[in-house]
Order: structure tokens, then sequence, then C-alpha cells
């Protein structure tokens, strides 16, 4: 299946206050945040110029801003962008960011070759693009000048299948069999092989795949991590461990710790690399 940029721009459109508050509501979404935030801050420097890609409703806006000497915002929606516009003045940040860009990652034209030091791409934009994933990586690292670092995030199809188990068994009793193995063969559900009722065409990524995908261009990768590991204990067990505030603080020092390891990579919710071009 062909990427079409409507797909994502129509689901974000519509997506309300959710890109907002999912990174908080819960202890699924606040794993998320700590593991990506926790990265984020080791890699941004305070001198650095900052584009955050697929930046939707600010959830991480709010805290790249205080990172960095100089941030800009794209998003594909212009509705998240008006949401994080809204969400930066209600933070008083809004002046500190330089400007906002409704545009899709395969376009970047409006930045020059070189123009940030960082480049901050996650929530899984490159999971829209199928068979122009390429293409989405040669335009991030076109807008980053050398020796500066991408930071980017996809949604991990191993992770997903495993918390989204049961789903997958009531998705093959609509689809079939052959569906499904298609679905885990390859990660894509797409309008071919696997016609989703809410046609959220992506491709869900492998480590390998992201391997594969960074070694045809000029990038040293300096670390790669999942993200929402201790989500697979599942909701209610994650819950009770929310509540409980002395085992919670330890479970994220560990969530951060724990996802770093070679053997984890493919099994938290999100997979993020962060790579320095060459």
């Amino acid at each position: 299946m062909s990427y079409n940029p409507d797909i994502p721009r129509s689901r974000y459109d519509n997506y309300g206050n959710r890109e907002w508050t999912r990174l908080e509501q819960d202890g699924h979404g606040e794993l998320l945040y700590q593991v990506h935030n926790d990265i984020l801050k080791r890699y941004i420097k305070l001198t650095d110029k900052v584009l955050e890609i697929g930046a939707g409703s600010g959830r991480y806006t709010k805290d790249i801003v205080a990172m960095c000497d100089e941030l800009t915002i794209a998003d594909i929606s212009s509705h998240q962008i008006e949401f994080n516009k809204s969400k930066m003045r209600e933070l008083s940040l809004i002046d500190r960011i330089k400007a906002y860009h409704v545009l899709d990652v395969l376009d970047m034209s409006v930045f020059e070759d070189s123009s940030f030091d960082c480049v901050v791409c996650i929530g899984g934009v490159i999971n829209y693009l199928l068979d122009r994933e390429k293409d989405g990586i040669q335009e991030l690292l076109r807008v980053l000048k050398t020796d500066g670092v991408l930071i980017l995030g996809a949604m991990s199809f191993i992770g997903a299948s495993l918390y989204h188990l049961e789903g997958v068994r009531h998705e093959k009793n609509i689809y079939g069999i052959e569906a499904t193995r298609w679905l885990f063969d390859t990660g894509v559900q797409d309008g071919e092989h696997y016609q989703s009722e809410s046609k959220h065409y992506v491709h869900m990524m492998r480590s390998a795949e992201m391997d594969a995908l960074f070694a045809q261009f000029p990038v040293k990768v300096q670390e790669r991590s999942s993200a929402g590991l201790y989500t697979q204990a599942g909701d209610t067990a994650l819950e009770n461990a929310r509540n409980d505030k002395e085992l919670w603080k330890l479970i994220i020092e560990k969530e951060i710790e724990f996802t770093k390891l070679q053997g984890t990579l493919d099994c938290g919710m999100n997979i993020i690399y962060v790579v320095q071009k060459l």
C-alpha cells in the first residue's frame, strides 16, 4: 500500500485533546512519557536549534522548549498545531517557539539544508509512511546539521501485538487467519491485506527494520531504546503499581534502565532510535 497523507492528517485533525492527555491519564502513557523525556533531556543541548516534527498537541513541546535555544514546531494536522499553540499560550511558553508549520515530513522544503542541530520525530510519524519510509528519513536528515542528532520514535509491532493480543484474536475472527498472518509477518495494516474498520493504515515496526533503514544512510546509531516495557504487565497491575507511589518511582527508574537492554528493544509499545548524522 502506498503512503496516503490524508490518513494521519484526518486521524489527528479529529483527535481532539487525546494527544495531550494520553501520556498522563494512566500508567501506560506515563511510562512512554518518562522514557522519551529521559532521552530528550540527555541529547538536546541548551545551545541547540531544534525541530519537533509530528509535535501534535505539545505534550513534549512544553519540555523540549526548556531544553534548547530555539524550537520550531511542525505537524501534518492543522488542528494539532492550533491545539499546540493554545497549550503553549496557556503555559506562557508561546513566545519561546520560533515558528509553527503545517507540513508533511516528506516535504519540508520550507527549511534549508542543515538547518537544525537536533530533529525530534517521535510518536510514530515514520509508521504512516509505508513505502516512503526511506524518503522520510532522507528528508529528516537533510534538514539536520552534520553531527546533529535525530531522535526518532516508532510504534513497535511485537510490543503492540503482545499488549493487544485479545484485539488481534477478535480481528482474526473478522478478517481471517491469512490476514492475521500477514500482520504478524509484516507489521503492516493496509487496505489490501488487513482492512481494519478504523482504516488506521500503518507499518508497526521491528528494531531490525529500523536498523536496516538507517543502514542506508551516513549515520551513527547512538542509542536504541524501547518504551512502555512494563505496559505488558497489563492495565490492572500497572494501575495498582501506580497507586503505590514508592513502587511506582522504582518502576519508572527500572523502565528507563531496562528499555535500553538489547533483549527488550521490541517488547515495549514504542521503539526509539537516536542517530548522529555523519
